[in-house]
């Protein structure tokens, strides 16, 4: 018994010897290779391994899932035929040399680059619109077009059933040298026009006709170096030219009326807030001669009615600021009737307010009150014609002179015309990621504040 236990315990020193563990050994660290009671434990048991890097995640090429051009579709034709209402169609930077038609509604049609993404026409008779959309909801945004033989961007309705196109937008869109207009509207109601930029045009740089209500917002725009600034041909009623300048045309604001198109009269516009200057420019093409007549002026409304010209700065305008006239078309002669004019700056112009006798001795419900101005025709027209008491007499119209407009030789083919203003125009923010908002809601028109809007700064 005695040799049995002595055994057991040389087995247990030959086992602590050959470095052998008791369970605890990690915990009070004992148990190292020589057999000694260590300080510390054993490094590798309490470093903690380096976390592997994780990997960089790879950047969405497509983040929008929008239809790509060129990477997807070859033209922007082909992207706008696959889109599904709600798609968005981006385009990247380049010249595409070809007519865009829409037929799907609620679609976003961007480019990535306003400068970039050129849409041309080339001046060919084979490329009317740059792009004509007949579907409601649609968005243009941040690109150019220009060179068109007709029009830059028409949206339009049919005339023909009375099919009318509701909801619009155009947005960061540059319009240079078509033909005829730059953006256009035509037969439809709720749209934006914003933040946009038209030049070189034979008619207007922007276009609204034949709505009512109209239900339209244009703000933020630039209109220069075309032969009218605005047209709005019957168009009227919730239908808002706010905070925009005109400048540098051959005549700036007309809101008329005309028997070729339908609902006439024009009635029911609201021109607030806008620059309306240096107005008269001989570098610019010539349009209808029905213009000429107006050559000059910083606004004019011929055959216009009902309208609202408030808290605008107009100043240095060739021949004068705003004026009130008839419209002969044909064997009718539309008359201008019920406008206000108020709170408006005067300075600099030919002479600043001329209301054209329509009627003898009746001013036919145009009225002028609170603003401030040097010169008028007849003089002192806010007491003959106030929109507060008794009119007076309108017979006074003696010393006006107006500046000729070019002679024919003079005037400019528009494919030349200049476009000063265009490479100042700023993109949108983050095209490529901005989620796209089509245009079948425009909310503007629930939160729009007459009250806010103040006389601009100008310089």
């Amino acid at each position: 018994m005695r040799r049995f236990l002595a055994l057991l315990f040389v087995l247990a020193l030959t086992a602590t010897a050959c470095g052998g563990e008791s369970d605890n050994a990690t915990e009070t660290g004992i148990g190292d290779s020589t057999g000694d009671v260590g300080d510390e434990a054993d490094p590798q048991s309490d470093e903690e391994p380096e976390p592997e890097e994780e990997p960089e995640p790879e950047e969405d090429p497509n983040p929008l899932d929008a239809l790509r051009v060129p990477e997807d579709y070859p033209t922007i034709q082909e992207a706008v035929d696959a889109a599904t209402p709600g798609d968005i169609v981006l385009i990247g930077a380049g010249v595409y040399n070809e007519s865009v038609a829409v037929e799907t509604d609620n679609i976003v049609i961007r480019g990535v680059d306003r400068q970039g993404v050129v849409l041309d026409g080339m001046h060919s008779e084979d490329l009317a619109n740059g792009i004509i959309v007949f579907s409601n909801g649609v968005a243009v945004e941040n690109l150019t077009v220009q060179n068109y033989f007709s029009n830059g961007v028409f949206f339009t309705g049919d005339y023909d059933s009375d099919f009318v196109l509701e909801g619009y937008r155009i947005s960061h869109v540059t319009a240079l040298n078509n033909r005829k207009y730059g953006i256009y509207a035509f037969n439809a109601s709720y749209g934006l026009i914003e933040n946009s930029y038209a030049a070189g045009h034979t008619d207007s740089g922007y276009y609204i006709g034949q709505c009512q209500p109209c239900r339209v917002l244009l703000t933020d725009n630039i209109s220069e170096y075309n032969t009218l600034a605005y047209s709005g041909t019957n168009a009227g009623g919730e239908l808002y030219i706010v905070n925009n300048e005109f400048r540098l045309n051959r005549i700036g604001v007309t809101p008329n009326t005309l028997s070729s198109e339908e609902l006439a009269p024009q009635r029911g516009g609201v021109f607030a807030g806008n620059w309306i200057h240096s107005n008269g420019n001989p570098d610019t093409s010539k349009g209808g001669d029905i213009w000429e007549l107006a050559y000059g002026v910083g606004m004019v409304l011929p055959g216009a009615n009902e309208n609202l010209v408030l808290r605008n700065l107009i100043e240095g305008n060739r021949n004068g600021g705003v004026a009130v006239s008839f419209l002969p078309d044909g064997d009718v002669f539309w008359q201008a009737t019920d406008n206000q004019i108020r709170e408006n700056v005067f300075t600099g112009n030919g002479i600043d307010i001329v209301m054209v006798q329509q009627a003898e001795g009746d001013g036919l419900g145009n009225c002028f009150a609170d603003n401030d101005y040097e010169t008028s025709r007849p003089a002192d027209i806010e007491t003959v014609l106030p929109c507060d008491g008794p009119q007076g007499d309108l017979s006074d119209m003696i010393g006006i002179e107006f500046f000729a407009p070019p002679a024919a030789d003079e005037n400019m083919p528009y494919e030349d015309v200049a476009s000063p203003g265009a490479d100042d125009q700023m993109s949108m923010v983050d095209p490529m990621t901005a989620p796209p908002v089509t245009a079948d809601v425009i909310p503007e028109f629930d939160t729009f504040d007459l009250d806010a809007i103040t006389v601009p700064s100008g310089g």
